[in-house]
């Protein structure tokens, strides 16, 4: 396998043709076997946060999105991703919601999103994916927090590579997918997660399950 260009920001490792298999070999096998937070978890921190006008930032394969339980019947949800296929197929898979699809890059300023503000945005397993930018990853909050209603929700989960317990098996993996491009999480720590997230919100929460840290964070500075 060819390494990509960074600066597709690892989008080759989405592509509709492989997000047919993402919850099997990433929802599932990777949760468990990987990364040691296993996707009810994940589900049920979508559970607990997701609003009825809801931004999903980079869906992957929309499993949780299509799993979870909104607090209305009929969400209003607004999909963003820097490739088009994860827009279609996610699109196609919670239809019954009519999502709003918007294609931006997370690491560049952002075009006026329709609905905003909202009062749930999710980060699923989306930073790790991100190359590192000169600002860091409070750059990324620093653009989503002005989408974020003052009593809204941000939250997510990330691989981390410092901080949260590791193990032979995920340190081999995680090598692997920074030499292939799919992560970049290299200086990701939960030190450092703490610190971005400080900066932009009054409030915010970390819990550590595996070497993934999952994090809520309430009231924008």
């Amino acid at each position: 396998m060819s390494t990509p260009d960074t600066t597709d920001h690892g989008q080759v490792f989405y592509h509709t043709n492989r997000l047919n298999g993402y919850d099997l070999v990433t929802v599932k096998a990777a949760n468990y076997l990987l990364w040691r937070c296993p996707p009810t978890r994940l589900t049920e921190h979508y559970d607990k946060n997701v609003s009825g006008r809801h931004l999903d930032i980079g869906p992957g394969s929309g499993y949780y999105l299509d799993h979870c339980t909104f607090p209305i019947p009929d969400p209003s949800i607004t999909l963003l991703d820097l490739n088009p296929d994860p827009l279609t197929f996610v699109s196609q898979r919670i239809s019954r919601y009519h999502p709003t699809t918007v294609q931006a890059d997370l690491l560049d300023d952002l075009p006026p999103i329709p609905n905003a503000p909202f009062d749930s945005i999710a980060l699923n397993y989306v930073l790790h994916c991100l190359p590192e930018h000169p600002s860091g990853r409070q750059g990324v909050f620093a653009r989503i927090k002005p989408l974020l209603s003052q009593g809204g929700v941000a939250f997510g989960s990330t691989v981390v590579t410092g901080g949260a317990p590791a193990t032979f098996l995920s340190n081999a993996f995680n090598a692997l997918y920074q030499r292939m491009g799919a992560f970049h999480n290299q200086n990701d720590t939960v030190d450092a997660l703490h610190s971005a997230l400080g900066q932009h919100f009054e409030d915010h929460v970390l819990e550590i399950r595996g070497s993934v840290v999952l994090f809520t964070a309430r009231r924008p500075r």
